[in-house]
């Protein structure tokens, strides 16, 4: 659960409202910052996704994460296919991954049991009415306001197993 926490922070970007664009094989990938627009429609499809590779977990290199060149949209990317693991020397270059969109879901739930354990670890933002917004306070505001403006009962995440990538000049 902890593990679904930490993600929900990382990937807490609001969904942006454009739709209708769709891959067609052949064609060059989608940029980071447009692929959680199209996500909704595309889970479950195999996509390609450009960006920058802004962290490799370090202890297996399983994961990493692609960013647009703001910093403001990015994605999880798992290993898999003929991915064994991702070199830290792809931190600060450009890949394009190509893999299957997929998407865990953080339930009302959950997000209030977090809400309540972070609350249990910091009293003072309930007795001053969060004035005192930590990012994490923010991450679960963002989460609800996402839900209610979506009509969802959950918090989608979004992330890509990745079955083969190549880098960028």
């Amino acid at each position: 659960m902890n593990n679904l926490y930490a993600l929900a922070i990382l990937f807490s970007l609001l969904i942006g409202c454009r739709s209708g664009q769709t891959q067609k094989a052949g064609e060059d990938s989608i940029p980071v910052e447009n692929i959680l627009s199209l996500a909704e429609k595309n889970t479950g499809q195999i996509v390609v996704v450009s960006g920058w590779v802004n962290h490799v977990c370090s202890h297996s290199g399983q994961r990493c994460f692609l960013a647009d060149e703001s910093g403001d949209h990015s994605i999880r990317v798992e290993a898999g296919g003929e991915i064994e693991n991702f070199a830290r020397e792809l931190l600060g270059t450009s890949i394009k991954v190509t893999g299957r969109l997929m998407e865990e879901r953080m339930t009302v739930e959950e997000i209030d049991q977090w809400e309540q354990q972070y609350l249990e670890k910091h009293p003072e933002e309930t007795e001053n009415n969060g004035e005192n917004c930590s990012a994490e306070r923010a991450n679960i505001n963002q989460m609800r306001a996402w839900m209610k403006e979506h009509g969802k009962n959950y918090y989608a995440i979004y992330y890509i197993e990745g079955q083969s990538y190549e880098s960028l000049p």
